[in-house]
């Protein structure tokens, strides 16, 4: 039976087939997916972690702060208000997240008593004219386990929300959460505006994305926040879900790679390449299946 530590052995396994067949960026980025993935691997039970992501003005500070009942996250009518990206872990526990935050690569870490066995991390306003804020966003997003997307009711069709980051992450839909704020500014328009908020994500590639209407500040509506965060973030599965498809995507990308470049330098080989090449394959395959048994396992009510 498959597991993960089985799956990033073969992985390194690939890493070093890779030499003189992957350019060495490519195969550097794939070692450094490994890596991360493997150094993630040691919490894989303990916690999960969930970024909140969004626009300027969308609440996603407002929501996490409410969710946590703390002000953790700087929330202010100055905009971007959120300018750096800030983890805020559990602040009783056995488990020293020392490694994960570092590979965060986050900016701020601060400890909640409200958390158990989840890490937040609040993400710069992704469209925010400063490109450092984006690109802070770039780097922390595939490094999380889990996403709430924050949407305002005014800019929830925004084009660079849409087509300069949503239509790039439809590999990992499983791990998001949408969110459509302050819904109490809609009145008898907010099921209109979900529907079409739910269209858009469809045209940005989503199979079937789950909006969640909310209220993060003055008269709280959270309920249905909660209760899909309960439902659909198990700590053990999504980690070990997003683990197995980075290495998917990973494998994938390694063999196309070296499909385009079959000469990449004077170490390169049939015999090599062609070795390289199964262990890609076999990556993909083996990394598939191991997701696909969680996915089914989540669909069968069988969480943790």
């Amino acid at each position: 039976m498959t597991d993960l530590f089985s799956l990033l052995d073969l992985a390194d396994l690939a890493v070093a087939r890779a030499e003189g067949v992957l350019g060495d960026d490519d195969r550097a980025a794939l070692a450094t997916t490994v890596a991360r993935l493997r150094s993630r691997a040691g919490y894989a039970g303990d916690v999960v972690v969930v970024a909140f992501a969004g626009g300027t003005g969308s609440g996603k500070s407002s929501l996490l702060n409410a969710l946590i009942s703390e002000r953790v996250a700087p929330v202010g009518v100055v905009r971007p208000t959120t300018t750096r990206s800030t983890a805020v872990v559990p602040a009783e526990t056995d488990t020293d997240f020392t490694a994960l935050v570092s590979a965060l690569n986050v900016d701020h870490v601060v400890r909640s008593d409200a958390l158990a066995s989840t890490v937040l991390v609040d993400l710069p306003d992704f469209d925010s004219v400063e490109m450092a804020h984006r690109h802070i966003v770039g780097r922390v997003l595939p490094a999380v386990d889990a996403v709430l997307w924050v949407f305002d009711p005014e800019k929830y069709a925004d084009h660079i929300v849409h087509d300069d980051f949503l239509t790039r992450l439809t590999p990992y839909e499983d791990q998001f959460i949408f969110i459509l704020n302050q819904v109490d500014r809609l009145g008898t328009n907010a099921g209109s505006v979900r529907q079409d908020l739910e269209s858009k994500l469809s045209e940005d590639g989503y199979s079937d994305p789950e909006v969640v209407q909310c209220v993060a500040s003055g008269d709280l509506q959270l309920d249905d926040v909660v209760a899909s965060i309960a439902d659909r973030f198990s700590t053990k599965t999504t980690v070990l879900a997003k683990a197995a498809l980075d290495l998917r995507l990973g494998a994938n990308t390694a063999w196309k790679q070296a499909m385009e470049h079959p000469e990449i330098g004077p170490d390169s080989d049939p015999d090599s390449r062609a070795l390289a090449l199964a262990t890609f394959t076999w990556l993909g395959i083996d990394a598939y299946d191991y997701w696909y048994s969680i996915e089914r396992g989540r669909d069968a009510g069988h969480g943790d």
